[in-house]
């Protein structure tokens, strides 16, 4: 299932032709996070039953990471990128599945490339795609983002220099129920 997928297909082939936008406080519904750890701020077209999402996040420097993520060189952490682009897998792979019915996500593996520092002030463009149609309580996704109208993606900046995209996920995500996951505490 969407082996043929990629950033530039979802956002420039796919977008704007499913099922439309999905606002912020509607993606909430999808998800157990809750403010400050909500990274997903609104998916601007989707198709859950072809398997993907095109997302948007807007990267503000009110966000609290940034007082002290860095003083000389504000930063956004790859680790918050990796929270908000799984986030929106967690919409897609929940959406594709069905209602969680006391059961909760967690993701078995993740394997992030990082491409280049995001500064505050940017927009990204998030390209989210199954691999599978989530059968057996699990799915493997593919996850892209950019910042949008950055140009050194295609064309070198003044010292030559070209960037891998942002960041690129390959991640399985599962459901399982409460008192298992309670259980790997206690």
């Amino acid at each position: 299932m969407n082996e043929d997928l990629t950033f530039d297909k979802v956002l420039n082939e796919l977008s704007g032709t499913g099922k439309g936008m999905i606002s912020h406080t509607e993606c909430k519904t999808y998800l157990r996070h809750g403010h400050p750890c909500l990274g997903v701020d609104w998916i601007k077209d989707h198709d859950f039953e072809a398997g993907w999402v095109h997302a948007v996040r807007g990267i503000s420097i009110s966000d609290p990471v940034f007082a002290g993520h860095f003083d000389d060189a504000a930063m956004y952490p790859g680790t918050n990128l990796t929270q908000d682009i799984n986030q929106i897998a967690t919409i897609l792979f929940t959406a594709m599945t069905g209602k969680m019915n006391g059961e909760v996500t967690a993701f078995k593996n993740i394997n992030s490339d990082y491409g280049h520092p995001i500064p505050p002030g940017c927009v990204l463009d998030f390209a989210v795609w199954a691999l599978d149609n989530g059968a057996n309580k699990t799915m493997t996704v593919r996850l892209e983002g950019k910042i949008r109208d950055f140009p050194y993606y295609d064309q070198p900046n003044k010292y030559g220099l070209t960037f891998k995209p942002a960041i690129q996920v390959t991640s399985e995500i599962v459901r399982a129920k409460r008192r298992i996951y309670d259980g790997i505490w206690m």
